[in-house]
Order: C-alpha cells, then sequence, then structure tokens
C-alpha cells in the first residue's frame, strides 16, 4: 500500500485538489466557511503536488540524450 501512495502521490493529491471544492460546496449547510475552506485544500494539494514533483529525481532512461 505504502509503495502504491509513494507512485501515484501526485495523481491522488490532484484528484483531491479537483475534488475538495466540490465536497466543501456540498458541506456548505454543516458549516458557513466550508466552501472557502474546500478551496484552500484544493490549492494546498495542487501545490503540493507541484513542488514533489519539482524535487522528484528524473529517472536514468529520461534524462539521457540518447
Amino acid at each position: 500500500m505504502i509503495d502504491f501512495i509513494k507512485r501515484h502521490i501526485v495523481q491522488l493529491l490532484c484528484l483531491l485538489g479537483l475534488a475538495a471544492p466540490f465536497v466543501s460546496t456540498k458541506l456548505i449547510d454543516l458549516f458557513y466557511f466550508s466552501s472557502l475552506f474546500g478551496w484552500i485544500l484544493g490549492f494546498i494539494c495542487f501545490i503540493s503536488a507541484y513542488i514533489i514533483v519539482l524535487r522528484r529525481p528524473d529517472s536514468p532512461h529520461e534524462s539521457s540524450p540518447e
């Protein structure tokens, strides 16, 4: 399970970032500012995925010019 998460963390964060505003809009009756928190959570997920992509080393077969 951990190996799956390590390989697919960027995709999972992007999906969570896309779903967070919609889920939080559905929870607006529970908490008034849930929509705002959903947009913030989605933004944090996208920024986290971007940072992971920037820090991830290139694989050897992609970085060689051959």
